[in-house]
């Protein structure tokens, strides 16, 4: 770092020195220069602010993502202008080795000591690039989750079930794993019920109910019908309910089911698996 300082250091003064040099070599012709210099920024700039202006209505025109845009009209602005300013100074005729020196060295500094922003950064282009989620979504990544509520281009904030406002760095979010729940039309909801093996447990006549209990719900769609699944365990039989719905009704659907089956479970009386009863054995 301390090398990068003092080079940087050197191509200042060179442009410095470069620019004292050129103005008195120059004379009156180098003030009508610098005041032609002044003119050619000063149209470069309204002609930029256009050039940004039509740029978003273009956007809003095409519908281009609302996220996307301010962000595609900030870079190109930054460029131009950067490329302005390259104009003048070559039209100035005041060397460009040291200004390219002095932007090289504070670049490498800026680089290696924003090195996780730079990464965000990164990650923010490619989550807004490549879409793995939008505003609105329910998702879930870095052991959190909730929906979309704001997509930047350094981080995502979302919103969890029990309205708490987390931001993600876009880093760690595009390079990791992220569940997106509602890019799908429909969800299934398992509701997983184990009971003891035994007379009391009739497969038809449970298959018939929790189809019944199922058919009740008007947030549970036809197509995929529902569906019961049975296994069997050592000593138990395990009764899964699979259910579909509109992504949106996911969690009303839930807590429909999972009260519907326990009241089912409690009405019927089914035995506990042995395991249960094993372990309340040993507490006694």
């Amino acid at each position: 770092m301390f090398l990068l300082a003092v080079s940087a250091e050197d191509a200042g003064n060179d442009i410095f020195k470069n620019v004292i040099n050129w103005c008195t070599s120059n004379g009156m012709t180098a003030a009508q220069k610098i005041l032609i210099a002044l003119i050619i920024l000063w149209l470069g700039f309204k002609l930029i602010r256009v050039i940004k202006k039509r740029m978003e209505r273009s956007f809003q025109k095409h519908n281009l993502d609302v996220t996307l845009q301010p962000i595609i009209a900030n870079i190109v602005n930054i460029a131009l202008k950067i490329l302005l300013l390259i104009v003048v100074i070559g039209y100035l005729g005041i060397p460009m080795t040291s200004f390219v020196a002095l932007l090289g060295a504070a670049g490498l500094a800026v680089g290696m000591a924003l090195s996780g922003t730079i990464q965000n950064l990164a990650g923010g282009i490619l989550i807004l690039v490549f879409r793995p989620f939008k505003l609105g979504d329910y998702i879930a990544a870095q052991g959190f989750e909730g929906t979309v509520q704001s997509i930047k281009i350094f981080s995502t904030t979302i919103n969890t079930v029990d309205n708490k406002l987390i931001t993600l760095p876009n880093g760690a979010l595009s390079a990791g794993t992220i569940s997106n729940y509602s890019t799908m039309a429909t969800r299934r909801v398992d509701v997983k019920l184990q009971v003891a093996a035994g007379e009391d447990v009739k497969i038809e006549e449970i298959e018939k109910d929790l189809l019944e209990i199922c058919a009740k719900c008007d947030k549970i769609v036809d197509s995929p019908a529902p569906s019961i699944w049975f296994s069997i365990g050592p000593g138990t039989v395990a009764i899964e309910t699979k259910a579909w719905c509109n992504s949106a009704d996911y969690w009303t659907v839930y807590d429909y089911l999972h009260r519907a089956i326990y009241n089912y479970n409690v009405a019927k009386g089914f035995p506990c698996p042995y395991t249960v009863v094993d372990f309340l054995k040993k507490q006694e």
